[in-house]
């Protein structure tokens, strides 16, 4: 997620958008008094290199945060909780920190990278039929940051949904 203020929404011009995988779905947009939280900001007229930095992590519900200065000498994520950012020292090649995404990624958030890794396998075995769950999953584990209490859940859920149905059937 990223958190804008109305100024900052004034400054640039920028498409909305919450995108689960490849389908966009309805605008959804959060608000904390004055500030709005959005999925993900697509930015319009600047480098394309720096929209799809900024796109990649925001799929990842990280924010983008260049940095000057001797404590971060290359890009790195850090964080807790709900609150992630990639950290790019200034004047960083931005090819070069979007390449080194996944791998940063993956070393800060090893558990949520494998089971990301899990459900991108399970949408290519899957052949489409399940897409939409896998991606609301995934989005959850992004959120939450605790897979296992969402694959908790999701049992809860199933299997409160295969009891009234048996219900039904009988």
């Amino acid at each position: 997620m990223t958190a804008v203020s109305l100024s900052q929404l004034n400054d640039v011009t920028v498409h909305i958008r919450l995108s689960i995988a490849i389908q966009d779905k309805s605008l959804m947009i959060g608000r904390e008094g004055n500030r709005f939280t959005v999925a993900e900001v697509i930015l319009e007229d600047h480098d394309p290199v720096l929209t799809a930095l900024y796109r990649a992590c925001s799929k990842l519900r990280m924010n983008v945060e260049h940095t000057e200065g001797p404590r971060i000498t290359e890009p790195v994520v850090k964080g807790c909780d709900q609150d992630w950012s990639y950290m790019v020292p200034e004047g960083w090649d931005l090819s070069d920190a979007l390449g080194r995404l996944p791998a940063a990624f993956a070393t800060a958030r090893p558990d949520i990278a494998r089971n990301l890794k899990r459900i991108e396998q399970a949408r290519r075995e899957s052949g489409g039929e399940i897409d939409q769950a896998l991606d609301i999953t995934a989005s959850l584990i992004l959120e939450t940051g605790d897979p296992q209490g969402v694959y908790d859940e999701l049992i809860l859920l199933l299997g409160g949904a295969q009891l009234e149905s048996d219900e039904f059937a009988a």
